[in-house]
This record gives structure tokens, sequence and C-alpha cells, in this order.
């Protein structure tokens, strides 16, 4: 089958698409790159680099051309589904054009979350990663400005909400056989949703795929440096590394990490004004999925 990828998880960001990477990469017939967000699709509409406050990182793992972005699939041996996950896939619309033009028999998932729900979870995404120094309105009041001074798309926590275009225009590239949209919801049921992907995607489900950690969650830490010890590397856990097997010390640090977050709200006046906000585009979703979602209204 060669190393072209043909299977992307387009986003949308912060709504579990970091936990559907980890689930579908434990198949023995699917290989992902080993960068989760190269975000090659998006490089025409990207600037030069981004300018917020940590997005160095982001620029470190976008791949900017195609070279750089094929050698990330170098490892590919006999694996049936050669895959990515870049969320702002779904922010570009031009991106559906782009992936179709590369391979036009590619498979696409999309995990979407209620917008009003998700523009606070990359909010606290900033915070707990200490680049957020506003409150939540106050940064909702600079997201134009911010959007003009390169800020990545992470800090669009309003328009990064707005799903309908996108999911309509993928609809008119690519056939419906090649699309599949999950809810943030469906992921309660975490096992349905890798066995319905592993259906989407041919490939056998008599496979144990570990779903029990919800990776990359927003949160305040309770401690700052609680959460940076084991955010990042340090001595001590390179001290233990040779002693645990990788994928125990990931899933004990994911979960450790977890543990360090506190769950918050919004207020309910804001609330409220986001999901007037998004009310036109989630009707537009609606329609186009045909599953009620009246829920993200109320």
């Amino acid at each position: 089958m060669g190393r072209t990828p043909n299977f992307f998880i387009a986003g949308a960001a912060k709504s579990g698409t970091t936990s559907l990477f980890h689930y579908v990469r434990q198949h023995p017939d699917v290989f992902m790159s080993r960068v989760k967000e190269p975000h090659y699709f998006c490089v025409p509409d990207f600037p030069e680099r981004f300018e917020g406050p940590g997005d160095q990182g982001f620029n470190d793992n976008t791949m900017r051309t195609l070279e750089d972005y094929m050698a990330l699939f170098d490892g590919v041996e006999n694996e049936r589904v050669v895959g990515e996950a870049s969320v702002y896939y779904l922010t570009f619309p031009q991106v559906a054009t782009r992936i179709h033009k590369f391979n036009p028999d590619a498979k696409i998932v999309f995990i979407l979350r209620n917008p009003v729900e998700r523009a606070y979870s990359a909010y606290m995404h900033t915070v707990r990663d200490g680049r957020e120094t506003l409150s939540f309105e106050e940064a909702l009041e600079q997201e134009a400005a911010r959007k003009e001074q390169n800020y990545q798309p992470l800090w669009w926590y309003k328009e990064a909400g707005l799903y309908a275009k996108s999911i309509e225009t993928y609809m008119s590239v690519f056939s419906r056989d090649q699309l599949k949209i999950f809810l943030y919801e469906d992921l309660a049921d975490a096992e349905r949703v890798v066995r319905e992907l592993l259906s989407f995607l041919h490939l056998r489900d008599d496979v144990h795929i570990d779903t029990s950690i919800r990776h990359n969650q927003s949160g305040k830490p309770k401690s700052r440096a609680m959460y940076e010890f084991f955010a990042k590397p340090n001595a001590v856990k390179e001290v233990i590394k040779p002693f645990l097997p990788k994928d125990f010390r990931q899933k004990l640090g994911q979960r450790a990490k977890n543990m360090t977050l506190v769950k918050d709200k919004p207020s309910p006046k804001t609330e409220k004004m986001l999901a007037r906000y998004f009310r036109d585009d989630v009707l537009n979703l609606q329609d186009l999925l045909h599953r009620d979602l009246s829920g993200w209204l109320s």
C-alpha cells in the first residue's frame, strides 16, 4: 500500500482527537505519524510563523514541505491504514480540496463538541499550560486582535467552534462513505466509537484497544509545580524510565496529569452569550448531520 497517508483525523480541537489518535494507533494494521499534528495541508492558510505565547512548539511541529511531511511516514511497513491527526483541518474549509487532490480515496474522521464547551476547554488548555493570562471574557474580547497578531487557532476560542461551513465543504468534496463524524458525547462509550471507527476503516476488530485514558485534558492545575512535574521531562523521570515499559509509563503519566487538574465552567452569562453566537451554525450543522443538537443550544 505504500506510505501515502490515507486517513486523517481532522478535528475539532479540544474534542477528543488526541484520545482517538492514541486509541487507533494501537491497532497493528494502523500507522500514525510520529508528530500528531503536522498540519501540512493548512500551510497555505498559515502565516510564516505563529506569534502567540508558547506557539513555538506548534511552529516546530508544523510540516511546511512535502518532503518533511512524507518523512513522518518513513516507518510504514505493511500497515493498511496510514494516518495523522491535525485539528485545524476543520478550521480551514479549503483543506478539504487539498487533501482530496493529494489522495482522493482518503478517509476523514471528525469529532465535534458543543462549541461553548469547546471554547472554554481551549481557554483552559492555555491556562493549564501557563500561556493564558486573561479572564475568559477578556480573552474573548481580544480574539480578533490576537488573530491579527498571528496567534495560532488554539486561541480562536469562538471562531474555531464554527463547524458547519467546513463540514459542508468536506461533504461536497468527498463521498459520504469517506467521512465519519462523531460527537464528543459519543466518547462516553469510547469502546463503541473505536468499533465504529475500525469498521469505517475496514479493519478487523478482534484487537484489544485500551480506551481507559482520556488524553490531553484541559483544566486548571491544582499545583503548577505538580502538573509540570508530570507534564515535562525531569531528572526523576529519567531515572525511572529504564525500569518501566514505555506504554505503562505513558499511561501512568497521563493519568497522573489528569489528576492534577480541576474542571471549571464559564459564567452563565458568558455561556448564554456564546450559545447565541453559535446558534445559527449549530442549526446548520444539525441539518447536515441529521443529528439532534438541541442540547448544544440550551
